[in-house]
């Protein structure tokens, strides 16, 4: 049962966290009910067909059920909340995890996904996501702290 006291962010990762839980798989999402639960099912569906190739999940299909219950309207396309290459997602998802300095974020890279990673790619990836609004970034001495935005949350936190 979805808590309607969590924040938008909240419910979305909740219920992303679940699908991700049970792939690979396929997701149908029929959308149906009050504003609220309409809303939290529309920003899973494009949160799925943002992370999904990440995370093993195809969104198959996306309707609507009108409120007179006629026949369920398809979505024609699932619209990603933003378009992410690999390592960024990584990345996105390594300060979910508690990652906040670049040189962290090097060390569990390698740790994490076995694969090495120059601090200067980690730079630039971190950029990325600030230009996508994805982090926020401040400094912290000589070091920048980088932290998830509530889109950032929504897309890879749990």
């Amino acid at each position: 049962m979805l808590n309607q006291g969590l924040s938008l962010v909240d419910a979305v990762a909740s219920l992303r966290g679940l699908v991700e839980a049970n792939a690979p798989c396929d997701v149908v999402i029929g959308i149906a009910g009050d504003r609220w639960i309409a809303t939290i099912l529309s920003f899973l569906a494009m949160t799925l067909a943002t992370v999904g190739g990440f995370v093993n999940i195809n969104v198959d299909r996306v309707f609507t059920m009108p409120g007179d219950k006629g026949e369920p309207v398809n979505w024609p396309i699932v619209p990603r909340l933003v378009d992410l290459s690999l390592v960024e997602y990584r990345v996105l998802k390594l300060i979910c995890n508690g990652y906040s300095l670049a040189k962290e974020i090097v060390k569990g890279y390698a740790s994490k996904y076995g694969e090495t990673i120059s601090l200067q790619a980690i730079e630039r990836t971190l950029a990325k996501l600030r230009s996508k609004g994805l982090i926020n970034s401040k400094p912290v001495g000589k070091a920048l702290m980088h932290e998830s935005t509530a889109l950032g949350r929504l897309i890879t936190c749990s």
